[in-house]
């Protein structure tokens, strides 16, 4: 970790000069990894910090770090899978009002987006005025017929 941390006046100093002489390139991608760790280890929570504080690279913290937070593509695909079928099935009570309602949805969309399936406002849309109860038909066909649904 402290190498990450000794990067100061003297190295950019260094820096400018070797990329004067023309060698500056692997410094250049040293002090890049060396940002990119710096980010890592200051964005984290402490108890996440032990799994990433040995790491000499920001490529290897990153991967520890997406495969403690998403999973690996099974488990991701899984979870899609689960939030896709909570999504379809999902209606809305009697006594359920729309902004409660309406935060079920954005909630699960949210999920899946941040598992890089985006869901379309249009089909949020759909999803929000199908599930609506009875006592809203009237205004589903008004929003349908008005928006052409």
């Amino acid at each position: 970790m402290e190498e990450t941390m000794v990067t100061g006046s003297h190295v950019w100093r260094h820096f400018l000069c070797l990329w004067t002489y023309g060698v500056g390139e692997p410094l250049y991608q040293a002090m890049g990894n060396s940002r990119a760790l710096n980010v890592l280890f200051n964005a984290v929570d402490p108890n996440i910090f032990k799994l990433i504080n040995t790491c000499k690279s920001a490529k290897v913290a990153w991967d520890i770090l997406e495969v403690a937070f998403e999973g690996t593509l099974k488990v991701k695909i899984s979870r899609l899978q689960i939030l896709t079928s909570r999504f379809e099935v999902l209606q809305m009570t009697e006594e359920e009002t729309i902004i409660e309602f309406n935060v079920r949805v954005l909630d699960i969309a949210n999920k899946s987006d941040a598992l890089g399936e985006n869901m379309s406002d249009s089909k949020l849309v759909r999803k929000v005025l199908r599930s609506l109860p009875s006592k809203f038909n009237m205004k589903v066909i008004a929003i349908e017929e008005a928006n052409d649904l």
